[in-house]
């Protein structure tokens, strides 16, 4: 047969003889197997798996002989034939076996005990189905181990079976890499393996998926691939000999850079997969279950002893006869007052006291407890039953039953001994967990502690604070107190310290030479002592150690030779020259102790500094290379500034011109294979290597040693402009040479380093070894470092769950999932709880509730329907042969346990509840309350079947399904129902597959955005929930007539019973009803009742006749309003018609536009203004011309002011005021004599002292004697890093606030009131400053150690849309949602780049800049902090944009810190008003000023801002300033109070008085200029002195112009005045005593470029400088008296001496 297969190959090569010669062999050859299959048909298989038979079907084809071609066609079809047999008898020979299998009884091979919860490699290549057993669902089990094997064993291979058919079907694939198609998993190929992470859940690997092998439209956001905890199973060799089984951990990375995140179990892979390189390729297996959700539960059942099994009696054995809960035995009472419903006529009044459990007859009724008699019967068999079966049919209140439990637990824990301990209560889902949970706290008011919600998957916003999560953040010092979880944390930060030096040492190899105490890890001692022997006598270890008599031949004979080593230093430093005399009085045998004395000597690893300085440096010579210091991007220095700016700016402009270069050469050596974890894959170093046979050898020759984990490469421009290009290059020459790698014996052959033979490239040679070597060494040590931490990883998380107990020991209800409660097994077995109420438990695995519930559990709870949810096992099999999916409810309710069902609905009405009550034995009532209820406006029925025949869809990724036509006709369905008025919180969209509600939302978030808030979910999300409209889409449409989820009777019930009112349902029917009988019945019943069709009967609510059939989607839009198209009929309020067409919508909320047109009473107009019905009309606004009654003018006036007398002329008229300006003004106005020095309005056109124009007018600004203030507003920053708005240029308090505090801690200092300075909290808890890359070990008063991160963070909005902020910064608003609302600057910075990988820093005033760019600008920030002489400015980093201080920005916490150190560390500080404590004016003379002389307002306000203790400067000085106004002369009444009046609305307007620096030096000018006239007009009445006119006219010139009165002014003025005096001093100031302004704006504390650090002295000074040159110096380091608390410098200004003062928890 081989020679025929063989011939049959060689056809096309053979000649026209031998072809024929062929033909008549091929003839024979099939009549001969014809015979053959004829007497032995079983040989076929043999005969086929030689590949024969495709071989002559071939032939036969090509060949022109047509009785070959017939003889061969008729062997082929016997072929087919006896293989179809064979095939049909294989499959009955499997089905019989496994049949077998399945009724099987026999005893496990081995204990389920013993056997690994993960899958090993056997498991998964297991040619035979393994040993199960059929869960027992009628009847008993035999004892405890008999019940554990078999759940245990059905649990593992519901998730072990997808994964080994598809690994077995992968490999049976000859063509995997094309052709692979398997349902229960997903291919990922050419997956790479990049390294790994040492997180806070272990040590995880980091894979790169390539996008190019998957389909193009996956969602990632949606999907469902590779979530956390899907198992994968990686190979390399396509399982040939590696097969890794991993669990995802995070795909947050996915979108940005197709990273996932995995980790790998000990017991999966045992550590192996941290010894592949990365840059290794891996395929990729998912499998669709979730593998830990099994995880726990096996470990779990098998931590349960067979013989603890918690009330074995009843749920293995399965009596009926349940007895009384234990803890009710002695203790029986209990008290329904607080459950009674209030006394009503239908009701009596339950006079009864406490009630006993086991006499049921002192119980109150049903009515009197609120209950129907089927729930009342249902309260009686779970308070007196062990074990309590309540089964609820869709909407029969089992929920709310259960709320009634746990009601009437909570008010006699008392008094019930069961409630001594908490209560577990346990859901398979997270979702129906909160939703009982929130039912209870709202009903019972619980607060947080006495519920414990324990998990991390709750959405439910009512259950956060009661989350376990929360709890733990109330009790922070959990850790500190518990020592052995200190422990571990200190050991895992170790661990992390030491890996990341082991990555800088590992980095270094690259870097520089290694220095000796690397190479003393990995050189021979001996050829170490001959490289130092030259400079031995200078080292410290030979002075101070090894130089004993004899030459040292016992290094180490006592431990007092290096107490006096100063002795032993001098006489051997005597007897070093005689060394060599010594080495020859040595014998050879004491020389080589000697040598062996060094050798072992432990001073050798400990050499000193000094030593190693020395070493190194010989080293280097002798290898021939440079000294080169490492290049380290961390270890940033600050320079002080010398005068030598122009030499750095060349240095960086060189190193910025070889940025390059270095990096090129950098990437070059990180890659090298000699120390690299992959090698070059480039082309042409290939082909290099194919060229050069040498160096081929020496690859070969060469063991790569590599450690996994990312190498530190320069990122930001300045780490590239560090780079020294000279020593890359240099290493790179090193690393890179041709010359083989030395092996151990050629190494141990070299004795004397020092030997003159051994030349540069020997040297160089022997390095590299040595460094291959080292590298070997590190990457064991990293090996070794993760596996520890990964172990003590998993112990801490352990010793937490132990640490929880604290938190749920005083806890009444402790809530959890079956999955997280055989997580907390171990916890919960020392709670012992005794009562355990299970809700939805008919969905339930029975090995999740068996591992969830303790050993003293005493009642347990069964609350559920198993005709609406069962367990879903991932294998079909598993289901249907082995009943897997038959819950504990369930097999006890067929054993004939006690139960009760409930038998009366209180959600549907009556048509749609008859729609499921065929799947009950017992006949449904329907609740009174459910009968009445109104219809659903605008459609004809309140249910509806729509029929169609749209074909559906396949999702492009998964198995889901989607249906367009559906999503279009639900979408409007719902669109015209809003219309009808109803709001969408009363609609729910319900589908049957998760495509289905992705295409639904995202047309709705497209098209259709006024219907977002209506919620959409996939049915079995929607468990237990109900609305009052369900629009529901049943998508499955298809020729293959397949129905998938819709052929489960009890997913019907589920979908058919969540609507109150409206239910309508689209999908095709007759495919439903012809091949499922469930769904026959139902649409039968509506096609009976008329409630099926191929559209939907719509009516309109106002015009009852008009209906409507929407057989397409687009027949709603028919309807836009929701009515039909007729004319609105309906009168609006104010008597117009309704303009709409017709709708239903209320009219209440629309506006008439039409015109009010009603006349009025008192003259012949019309109301103009829109309808206004409610209100009476405004009155008339027609202009009319009148004569005004007290001048000559006619003005044109409103009519309604026709009839009042005080009509105000508006006529304009000229005015000219006493400076000149003329104006026009009202004629009114100008005989206002009130008014008469207000009437300019001409601009004030003065520059203020800010630098802006005055834009006040000349009156308002009193002809330039008080300006208006500037409109302008300005940022000022203080010291203590506040910012604030204030207007320009004025003179205000210092900050306000009482402290800053930088951290988020809730924890708020305790400041004294009244305190004269902002301070500076410092909070002494563990710093927040973290992501989940990179967190800060500090407390929060210390520096921040966290780098800051700058990865994108993975934030997801309720938008959909991902944040684009920065890890670990404030997330910032989503700018795909703001997009039209962003600022220009904003939409320059994202314009050009893929806003979805976009990352932003958003700063506290709002602005958004990108990372790069803001940390350059707080970088050039640091440099212009330094000035000279030792100085540094006190500032803080400012936003570009609106200099914001950035003390809040996280990103920079470590440089705010540093600032407010330097405040922290002042010791003296420059004497500022209010530290000085001078009280220039008393408080007593204040007081009776405010008595007196000043307005009630100005009174009040200045009361306020006296008594605020950083205010009160001010206002002492706007009080002294009054003061000298009212002390002028009584000549001076009239200009002084025309001033204080401006000055008194000014504040009074304000409220406030801090005034402008410009209206405090026009204060004081006008104080300088009254005096001036006063003095004047004294002189000129008592006839003193003689003026001339020409002095007369100047002066009164000076003194009575518009510009400002200057001191110039003032001199000519006294100068005119008082000839014979000296009048260079007699301008007054405004300010008491010595103070001068600068002592003012000093006192705000302002980062103003005044306040500088001395940082000169050990403890530093603060000091205020108005003005900083070279020649400034530091008064403070220079004063005498060191002791003083203060005294007067040089310059004569005080000194304060303290600190900037600091806040303290």
């Amino acid at each position: 047969m081989n020679f025929a297969y063989n011939q049959l190959g060689s056809f096309t090569y053979l000649d026209q003889t031998e072809k024929v010669l062929l033909d008549k062999f091929v003839c024979i050859l099939a009549q001969v197997l014809q015979h053959l299959f004829e007497l032995h048909p079983s040989c076929w298989d043999q005969l086929n798996s030689l590949g024969l038979f495709d071989r002559l079907e071939i032939y036969s084809q090509k060949t022109s002989n047509e009785d070959t071609q017939l003889k061969v066609t008729e062997l082929i079809s016997r072929s087919n034939q006896i293989r179809d047999e064979y095939d049909q008898k294989k499959k009955k020979s499997s089905k019989q076996r496994n049949e077998t299998q399945i009724d099987r009884d026999d005893p496990p091979p081995d204990d389920f005990h013993q056997l690994s919860i993960y899958p090993t490699l056997e498991d998964i290549f297991e040619p035979q189905m393994p040993y199960l057993r059929k869960n027992i669902t009628t009847g008993h089990y035999k004892n405890g181990t008999h019940y554990l094997d078999i759940h245990f064993r059905l649990l593992r291979e519901d998730f072990l079976q997808p994964l080994r058919e598809a690994i077995c079907q992968y490999m049976n694939d000859d063509d995997r890499s094309v052709t692979f198609r398997n349902t229960n998993v997903r291919l990922y190929r050419n997956t790479i393996l990049t390294g790994t992470i040492c997180s806070h859940v272990g040590i995880l690997f980091s894979l790169a998926i390539d996008f190019e092998t998957l389909p193009k439209s996956i969602s990632w956001t949606n999907s469902r691939r590779l979530i956390y905890g899907n198992l994968l199973a990686a190979t390399f060799d396509d399982f040939a000999t590696s097969c890794f089984l991993l669990t995802v951990d995070d795909r947050s990375n996915i979108d940005k850079n197709g990273t996932i995140s995995v980790r790998c179990q000990k017991e999966l892979c045992d550590h192996k997969l941290m010894r592949i390189p990365p840059g290794t390729s891996f395929t990729l297996l998912e499998t669709t279950s979730y593998f830990e959700a099994y995880r726990p539960i096996l470990q779990a059942l098998q931590n349960i002893k067979d013989d603890q099994i918690p009330l074995e009696k009843y749920i293995l054995h399965c009596d009926t006869n349940v007895m009384l809960p234990n803890y009710f035995e002695l203790k029986s009472e209990i008290d329904f007052q607080l459950l009674l419903v209030k006394n009503t006529e239908q009701c009596e009044q339950y006079n009864g006291g406490l009630s006993n459990i086991k006499d049921l007859t002192t119980w109150p009724n049903a009515k009197q407890l609120g209950l129907d008699q089927s729930q009342y019967q249902a309260l009686q068999l779970a308070l007196t039953k062990s074990v309590a079966l309540i089964q609820g049919p869709p909407g029969c209140g089992k929920t709310f039953l259960g709320v009634r439990l746990a009601e009437l637990f909570y008010h006699n824990r008392q008094r019930i001994a069961g409630c001594e301990r908490p209560i577990l209560m346990i859901c398979y889902t997270n979702h129906a967990l909160d939703q009982f949970l929130s039912s209870i706290i709202q009903k019972l008011s619980l607060q947080p502690g006495q519920v414990v919600r324990v998990g991390g998957r709750s959405t439910h916003t009512e259950i956060e604070p009661f989350l376990i999560q929360n709890l733990r953040q109330q009790r922070r010092d959990a850790r500190s107190k518990n020592r052995e979880i200190s422990e571990k944390y200190d050991i895992l930060r170790n661990i992390k310290s030491q890996l990341d030096d082991c990555q800088k040492f590992y980095y270094d190899c690259s870097q520089k030479i290694l220095d000796i105490s690397q190479l003393l890890r990995v050189m021979d001692k001996n050829q170490f002592l001959t490289l130092i022997d030259p400079i031995l006598l200078e080292l410290d270890i030979f002075v101070k150690h090894w130089n004993l008599n004899k030459g040292g031949i016992y290094c180490c004979r006592s431990t007092g030779i290096e107490e006096d080593s100063g002795t032993k230093a001098e006489e051997s430093i005597s007897q070093s020259d005689d060394d060599d005399d010594d080495d020859e009085i040595l014998s050879e045998i004491e020389r080589s102790q000697r040598m062996k004395n060094r050798i072992d000597c432990h001073k050798l690893n400990k050499l000193s500094s000094s030593d190693e300085r020395r070493i190194n440096q010989l080293f280097i010579e002798w290898l021939g290379a440079k000294h080169f210091e490492i290049i380290n991007y961390q270890d940033k220095e600050e320079i002080e500034d010398d005068g030598q700016g122009e030499f750095q700016e060349k240095q960086r402009n060189k190193k910025k011109k070889n940025q390059i270069k270095a990096a090129a050469v950098l990437k070059e050596i990180l890659n090298d294979p000699m120390i690299s974890s992959t090698s070059n894959n480039n082309d042409e170093n290939v082909n290099n290597l194919e060229e050069d046979e040498e160096e081929t050898r020496r690859q070969e020759n060469i063991d790569n040693s590599y450690i996994p984990f990312t190498l530190l490469n320069p990122k930001t421009e300045k780490e590239k402009a560090q780079l020294n290009t000279e020593q890359l290059e240099y290493m790179q020459r090193l690393l890179t040479t041709r010359t083989g790698l030395l092996s151990d014996d050629d190494v141990r052959k070299i004795e004397n380093l020092c030997a003159k033979s051994l030349n540069k490239d020997q040297r160089q040679a022997l390095y590299r070894y040595w460094l291959y070597k080292y590298v070997q060494l590190l990457t064991e040590e990293w090996f070794r470092l993760n596996e520890q931490y990964d172990e003590n990883h998993q112990i801490l998380q352990e010793l937490w769950l132990a640490n929880d107990r604290s938190y749920m020991d005083d806890a009444f209800i402790i809530a959890m999932t079956t999955h997280c409660a055989s997580r907390y097994q171990k916890v919960l077995k020392q709670i012992a709880p005794r009562i355990c109420i299970v809700e939805e438990a008919a969905e339930v695995f029975e090995s999740h509730i068996i591992t969830a519930i303790g050993e003293r559990i005493e009642h347990l709870i069964l609350i559920g329907d198993h005709i609406q949810l069962r367990p879903s096992p991932n294998v079909y099999t598993l289901a249907k042969h082995f009943k897997l999916d038959v819950s504990l409810f369930e097999r006890l309710i067929n054993n004939k346990m006690p139960s009760i069902q409930l038998c009366e609905q209180h959600r549907s009405i009556p048509m749609i509840s008859k729609l499921t009550h065929h799947f009950y034995d017992i006949p449904i009532l329907n609740h009174p309350s459910v009968c009445n209820r109104s219809t659903i406006t605008g459609v004809s029925h309140p249910l509806y079947f729509i029929d169609h025949s749209n074909s559906e869809e396949n999702v492009a990724d998964g198995v889901s399904k989607r249906n367009s036509y559906e999503c279009h006709y639900i979408i409007q369905l719902a669109n015209y129902l809003i219309n009808q008025g109803y709001e969408k919180s009363s609609i729910t969209i319900l589908t049957t597959y998760m495509g289905q509600r992705q295409l639904i939302y995202k047309t709705i978030t497209q098209s259709f955005k006024h219907l977002k808030g209506i919620h959409i979910t996939v049915v079995d999300n929607y468990q237990g929930e109900e609305n009052r409209i369900i629009l529901l889409s049943l998508v499955r449409s298809n020729v293959e007539k397949r129905l998938g989820y819709l052929a489960v009777d009890n997913r019907i019930c589920v979908t058919l019973s969540r609507a109150q009112d409206g239910f309508y349902v689209i999908g095709n029917f007759h495919l439903l009803a012809e091949n499922n009988e469930t769904w026959k019945i139902i649409v039968d019943k509506m096609k009976e009742a008329q409630l099926i069709g191929s559209g939907l009967p719509i009516n309109c609510a106002n015009h009852l006749t008009n209906q409507l059939i929407c057989h397409h989607p687009n027949d709603f839009l028919k309807r836009p309003l929701g009515g039909c198209g007729s004319k609105c009929e309906t009168r609006l309020a104010c008597g117009h018609q309704c303009p709409l067409s017709c709708h239903n919508t209320s009219h209440i909320k629309l506006t008439c536009q039409k015109p009010c047109s009603k006349k009025y009473d008192d003259c012949d107009h019309r109301c103009e203004k829109k309808c206004h019905s409610g209100t009476a009309c405004l009155p008339c606004s027609v202009m009319i011309a009148l004569k005004m009654p007290h001048c000559e003018h006619t003005s044109d006036i409103p009519c309604f002011m026709r009839k009042t007398n005080q009509l105000d002329c508006g006529v304009l008229v000229a005015y000219t005021c006493p400076l000149g300006h003329h104006v026009q003004v009202r004629c009114c106005d100008l005989r206002n004599q009130e008014l008469r020095d207000r009437l300019c309005i001409h601009p004030c056109d003065f520059t203020l002292k800010c630098g802006h124009p005055c834009t006040g007018t000349c009156s308002t600004c009193l002809q330039g004697r008080f300006h208006c203030p500037c409109d302008q507003q300005e940022l000022i920053v203080y010291v203590c890093g506040h910012s604030k708005k204030q207007r320009c240029h004025e003179l205000g308090p210092r900050c306000e606030l009482p402290y800053i505090k930088l951290c988020n801690h809730s924890d708020e200092p305790n400041i004294r009131n009244n305190i004269s300075k902002c301070l500076i909290y410092q909070c002494m808890r563990y710093c927040l400053n973290r992501c989940k890359h990179t967190r800060c070990e500090q407390r929060c008063r210390a520096e921040c150690d966290r780098v800051p991160c700058n990865e994108k963070c993975t934030r997801r909005f309720d938008c959909e849309h991902y944040c684009n902020g920065i890890c670990g910064e404030p997330c910032i608003d989503c700018l795909h949602c703001r997009d039209k609302n962003l600022t220009k600057d904003i939409s320059d910075v994202i314009r050009g780049q893929n806003l979805r990988y976009a990352t932003f820093v958003q700063l506290e005033c709002g602005h958004l800049f990108k990372p790069d760019v803001l940390d350059a600008h707080v970088e050039s920030f640091k440099e212009k902090q330094f000035l000279s002489k030792g100085f540094i400015r006190v500032d803080y980093p400012r936003c570009p944009t609106c200099q914001w201080s950035l003390v809040k920005c996280k990103r920079y916490s470590s440089l705010i810190k540093m600032i407010h150190a330097r405040m922290e560390n002042v010791t003296a500080t420059a004497l500022t008003l209010s530290e000085a404590g001078i009280d220039t004016f008393g408080l007593a003379v204040i007081l009776s000023t405010l008595d007196v002389k000043l307005p009630t307002s100005i009174k009040t306000i200045i009361e306020r801002n006296f008594a605020h203790q950083r205010r009160r400067r001010l206002t002492k000085l706007f009080i002294h300033v009054t003061e000298l106004f009212e002390k002028l002369s009584n000549r001076m009444d009239i200009e002084r109070d025309k001033l204080l009046r401006a000055v008194y609305e000014y504040v009074e307007k304000n409220d406030s008085i801090f005034l402008t620096r410009q209206q405090w030096s026009d204060l004081e000018n006008e104080y300088n200029r009254l005096f001036l006239i006063d003095r004047f007009r004294t002189a000129k009445e008592s006839s003193e002195l003689d003026y001339n006119e020409l002095q007369i006219e100047t002066i009164n010139d000076i003194l009575s112009t518009s510009n400002e009165f200057t001191q110039l002014a003032c001199e000519v003025c006294n100068a005119l005045l008082k000839p014979d005096e000296d009048t260079t001093d007699t301008w007054k100031s405004i300010l008491p005593g010595e103070i001068t302004w600068n002592d003012f704006e000093k006192d705000r504390l302002l980062c103003d470029g005044k306040w500088i650090v001395c940082v000169k002295s050990s403890s530093g000074h603060l000091l205020w400088e108005d003005t900083i040159t070279e020649q400034s110096i530091c008064q403070l380091c220079q004063q005498v008296n060191t002791t003083a608390s203060y005294r007067v410098t040089g310059r004569g200004k005080p000194i304060y001496r303290g600190n900037y003062n600091r806040g303290r928890r």
